[in-house]
């Protein structure tokens, strides 16, 4: 899909800050105030933009991330997926094709709070089998965002939603 490049070079401007007034994109963009409204909600509209707040998640008490993948059988998914995605721990959580067919990524206090989890799941959903977990103990990177060692923002990657795949 092609673009304009007004509308590469507003998203890289809302990378660097997703919070930046109208008025300040118009002018660093060079475009009326106007045009740079339509174009944020007409982007926004297409889903090709959403906006969300994260924090730096070691200073916020969640340092631990942990990424499992799980079977389960496809009449449970619905059922199972919106129940994981009601945890406070849950980042993620996602049906996906193939034999494991459910991801979830979730936040913890502690790398303990791993085997609290999975039991948690294993009880509560006797049909979910988690097949592989990985455990992250620091994030350099984080939606477009380099981090430090505590988990905040020091530097953006903005992404490039037209950009070909890579193979």
């Amino acid at each position: 899909m092609r673009s304009p490049p007004l509308d590469r070079a507003l998203v890289t401007r809302l990378a660097h800050n997703g919070r930046a007034p109208y008025q300040a994109l118009a002018h660093d963009l060079g475009v009326s105030l106007s045009t740079a409204k339509r174009r944020l909600e007409q982007l926004t509209r297409r889903g090709l933009l959403r906006f969300r707040c994260d924090f730096a998640r070691p200073l916020g008490g969640w340092p631990v991330s942990v990424t499992l993948w799980a079977r389960v059988p496809p009449a449970d998914l619905p059922e199972i997926g919106h129940a994981l995605i009601q945890l406070p721990e849950t980042r993620n959580c996602a049906a996906l094709t193939g034999p494991h067919n459910l991801v979830l990524q979730a936040s913890l206090h502690s790398v303990s709070d791993v085997l609290r989890l999975e039991t948690h799941l294993a009880t509560a959903h006797p049909s979910l089998d988690i097949v592989d977990r990985v455990i992250t103990l620091r994030q350099d990177k984080l939606l477009g965002h380099l981090l430090d060692p505590q988990g905040r923002s020091v530097g953006v990657i903005p992404p490039d939603l037209w950009a070909e795949p890579a193979v």
